[in-house]
């Protein structure tokens, strides 16, 4: 059930009124409504319907909508905000009520898992339900123990999304430095491990081909027929990065593919925090990186950066001043907004600014979004 007038537009305000204002205004949105939907009626008549395709078919992906996360929420009901226009909408999913979710897709598909096993990808917005490979056919029967006493934090799957030829699913379990690829209708994964040299937690499918970073430089997955898949060199690194202490983070910036490179520095008067940010886009033409103060686009964007995912926005379809241009916005599960209360990084003037609020509780917009990312799906 899609519920399309619950939750209002982030970028309009919504006032209150007296009681019998409210009950004419509620009647007349109702007759709107009704009509909207008798409109919807006959403009589906004339459309393609999206479940009678393939779930894979990309004219149907909900790639824009970002998927908010709230701990009030209703069991099977999430919201998602459209990242273009600012505007969200409400959506029942029975399914989470028996599944694990365990990562949002670059399309806007949701990995979910069944009974500990059983793999499912679903689109929010058409509840279409594709059927995957068990994950006994993945993993190694000696780690089958893992799934008797499953771990989400073991098994999320981010990094994970639809291959460039429109019918592979890349399943991404970082924490195992494994890859599974399969298709609709197979019966088991094909395995392949990779390595990220301990500098990212943020593996990456960007147009269709999966990205990871080691010493060797950006790595890209290569996916085709009749053949194994292989990672190739994407780009070269053209920095020195300490694994562990540092971290490479890839990021997809409305069509661009960025590389956050994050630093641990001496603390200084200027920064007000010993973690510095430097942004690179990501050259696949010629393999190199070039580094970036600007997010571009507009009026501006803004980066919201998870430890495991991450989305940009654009500022004209917010509420003016309340998201910042050429920002970086750190979630809630890293370690410097919580313990160093890192809350944005401008990346014009490198200046830090504090965070609103510390707790995993939205209080404004950049909390919600700030908190949409989080590892805690």
């Amino acid at each position: 059930m899609l519920l399309l007038s619950l939750v209002p537009p982030f970028g309009r305000s919504v006032q209150g009124s007296p009681v019998p204002v409210a009950r004419a205004k509620e009647e007349e949105e109702t007759m709107e409504e009704n009509h909207h939907l008798a409109v919807c009626r006959a403009w589906r008549q004339c459309c393609t319907e999206p479940r009678s395709h393939c779930g894979l078919d990309r004219r149907f992906h909900p790639s824009r909508w970002v998927l908010l996360r709230e701990p009030l929420a209703v069991p099977n009901r999430r919201c998602f905000l459209n990242s273009s226009t600012g505007e969200c909408i409400q959506v029942d999913l029975p399914e989470l009520l028996d599944h694990e979710l365990l990562a949002v897709t670059p399309e806007g598909l949701l990995v979910l898992l069944h009974d500990h096993n059983h793999v499912r990808l679903l689109n929010p917005l058409t509840r279409h339900l594709i059927k995957l490979p068990p994950l006994t056919t993945l993993l190694p029967s000696k780690d089958h123990v893992l799934l008797s006493y499953f771990n989400i934090d073991d098994f999320l799957a981010t990094g994970s999304g639809i291959a460039s030829d429109d019918s592979t699913v890349v399943l991404c379990f970082n924490r195992f430095c494994m890859l599974g690829t399969a298709k609709p209708g197979d019966d088991h994964w094909m395995l392949l491990k990779y390595n990220h040299d301990g500098f990212t937690d943020t593996p990456l499918m960007f147009a269709g081909r999966f990205y990871h970073v080691n010493v060797d430089g950006v790595m890209a997955l290569q996916i085709s027929p009749n053949q194994p898949p292989r990672a190739e060199v994407a780009a070269k690194l053209n920095m020195r990065v300490c694994p562990y202490s540092e971290g490479l983070h890839l990021v997809n910036s409305c069509g661009d593919l960025m590389l956050i490179h994050r630093q641990i520095l001496p603390l200084t008067s200027r920064n007000g925090s010993c973690y510095w940010y430097n942004m690179y886009r990501v050259n696949l033409d010629t393999g190199t990186l070039f580094p970036v103060k600007s997010l571009g686009g507009g009026a501006g964007r803004a980066m919201f950066w998870g430890m495991h995912c991450s989305f940009s926005v654009p500022l004209e379809v917010f509420p003016s001043g309340s998201i910042s241009p050429d920002t970086i916005y750190p979630s809630f599960d890293f370690t410097e907004r919580s313990l160093l209360e890192v809350g944005a990084y401008h990346l014009v003037d490198g200046r830090i600014e504090r965070p609103s609020s510390l707790v995993q509780r939205p209080h404004t917009l950049v909390d919600c979004l700030s908190l949409s990312n989080t590892v805690e799906l």
